[in-house]
């Protein structure tokens, strides 16, 4: 049998050996780093539950911890507040979303030292708001205006963010030119020649979509860093500037890869052109509104996620609650509503359940099993975080 370090070192070998290696050295973080970046072994333990079985079919995230909920800036200028990370979304049990934020609740619990008593009641409110809302049988949104508690002061934050200061943060000025500030912990330097075949491939793009070739004027590019799971696949920030002199603007260009969830509910995917066009698909059936100009661009024969790098674009990275319990609840029941907007907006499309049969769904008593599926997969994330750190730094020693 293969050691949880095995697994995770096989199923990342084909990415970027330069940078992968960022990857391993972050899941040593916290458990719950090491659960956000290890989705592959959570798909391979939930798929024997019975939480999956005779329920409906969904549009699923796929790795729904806390920390993919954010804000971005949509097509119509607004900021957002929603699922925002759908990097390993599939058709799929509509279970799985509710399982593995339950999971990330169990975790995110013992950072912030509740109790496992706790945990599952702060589970429960994140399930009873998600029933409730389900049963409702139609979508809404959390707007701006309407928020209240930590999703709100999420929202007055990201709102003060203005693209100069976010550029003035991530450029730099050689000389005459200005360029990403490659400062090897967001931006990595590239070579020229990389460069080179970005700026074809952009100006390709630019043609082939009926872009303003004025607008998207290649200056500079770098490889970048971000997030946890996705580490090690190639990323890349470009900077382009348009008539105006002061007018730039800074893209974000992500690999996408074929997700475990997608190939073990195989027979149940829409046939999409590749994994980047079917990751759109889901943020844009799932989300109220996408974000503003995302699509896909090809490089050497691979599709990439492509889209602009917003300063309004965050994860909702665990923020530190006045009154943790309580705070941390109250988040969980407006995520509750998230995900059932989530479920329901997206129903019916390429071969998902109606809305119909996730109202049966919510009506019964299988959401039940969802908490002890959740605390059992906990259980064994900690398990599996224990043996990566033991073989993780024997690996370390002998490499050193």
């Amino acid at each position: 049998m293969k050691s949880v370090l095995d697994k995770i070192l096989s199923y990342n070998a084909k990415r970027n050996k330069n940078f992968v290696h960022l990857k391993y050295k972050a899941l040593v973080e916290s458990p719950h780093r090491f659960f956000r970046g290890t989705n592959h072994l959570f798909v391979e333990q939930i798929a024997k539950e019975a939480v999956l079985k005779n329920v409906p079919f969904t549009w699923a995230c796929g790795d729904l911890h806390l920390e993919n909920f954010g804000s971005y800036r949509g097509a119509n200028r607004l900021v957002y507040f929603d699922i925002n990370d759908f990097d390993e979304a599939a058709i799929a049990p509509c279970t799985v979303d509710l399982v593995k934020l339950c999971t990330s609740i169990f975790l995110v619990g013992e950072e912030l030292k509740f109790s496992e008593k706790e945990s599952i009641s702060i589970c429960n409110s994140f399930l009873q708001s998600y029933k409730q809302a389900v049963l409702g049988g139609h979508s809404s949104r959390i707007e701006s205006p309407t928020a209240t508690g930590v999703i709100k002061t999420f929202f007055d934050k990201v709102k003060k963010r203005k693209r100069k200061q976010f550029l003035k943060n991530r450029l730099i000025k050689q000389n005459k030119d200005v360029l990403i500030k490659t400062d090897f912990r967001r931006y990595y330097p590239l070579a020229k020649s990389e460069k080179q075949l970005i700026k074809t491939t952009l100006n390709k793009w630019v043609k082939e979509n009926k872009r303003d070739k004025d607008f998207f004027t290649f200056i500079d590019a770098a490889f970048r860093i971000a997030g946890t799971g996705s580490l090690g696949l190639n990323r890349y920030c470009i900077l382009i500037k348009g008539n105006d002199k002061t007018n730039y603007c800074m893209l974000d260009m992500k690999q996408a890869e074929d997700t475990p969830l997608g190939k073990t509910f195989s027979t149940k995917q829409v046939k999409l052109k590749s994994a980047a066009h079917k990751i759109i698909r889901a943020q844009k059936r799932m989300n109220d509104t996408a974000p503003a100009g995302i699509s896909t661009i090809e490089l050497k024969k691979e599709y990439y996620i492509f889209k602009e790098h917003q300063p309004q674009e965050d994860k909702f990275n665990l923020p530190t609650f006045k009154n943790e319990k309580t705070d941390f609840t109250k988040l969980l029941k407006e995520l509750g509503g998230l995900v059932a907007w989530a479920q329901l907006r997206s129903s019916g499309l390429d071969g998902t359940a109606n809305g119909d049969d996730l109202i049966e769904f919510a009506a019964t008593n299988k959401i039940d099993l969802v908490v002890p599926c959740a605390k059992k997969m906990y259980k064994q994330i900690l398990i599996d975080y224990k043996s990566y750190l033991q073989d993780y730094a024997k690996m370390k020693k002998v490499k050193a």
